[in-house]
């Protein structure tokens, strides 16, 4: 006997950010499960539905293949990924229910007070470049793509 509701069947309306959503109605939409989809993508079912419920951004690396197995546009998921890593620049990992040192995060090597304001000044930049993205039409979308992952790998 088979635990859970059906394959692609899914009653809970609750929105987790542009990324969480794009991904679980396209999933929902070919009737798959989380399973399915992190087979796919060569994952665990619990981070796919870490992703889908915005607690985790999706690998750069993650991208293409679970792109082209939901049928998303490429462009369109960055996109989704690009402002969910907005919002994940200091997020911090747990091992067995303890938080890791700050030393061992992204913001570990901020260390004065020229640095906080160097990441601040990146932060608002990239704030801008989605702005901007989500305004712009499809057409001139790439050239945002572009600098929001160059900011990205300056971070």
């Amino acid at each position: 006997m088979k635990r859970g509701r059906p394959k692609g069947k899914s009653t809970d309306k609750r929105s987790f950010g542009p990324l969480g959503d794009l991904i679980r109605k396209k999933r929902l939409d070919k009737n798959l499960g989380l399973l399915d989809v992190a087979k796919a993508v060569k994952c665990s079912v619990q981070f796919i539905s870490n992703i889908e419920h915005g607690r985790a951004p999706l690998p750069w690396e993650k991208a293409e293949k679970l792109s082209s197995y939901l049928e998303i546009q490429m462009e369109e998921l960055q996109a989704a990924n690009l402002s969910i890593r907005a919002d994940f620049k200091s997020f911090m990992a747990t091992s067995k229910g303890k938080r890791v040192s700050k030393s061992s995060t992204a913001l570990g090597s901020v260390k004065d007070a020229a640095s906080v304001v160097a990441v601040s000044n990146q932060d608002n930049q990239l704030n801008d470049i989605i702005r901007l993205y989500q305004s712009a039409p499809m057409a001139n979308r790439k050239k945002f793509y572009a600098e929001a992952k160059k900011l990205l790998e300056t971070l």
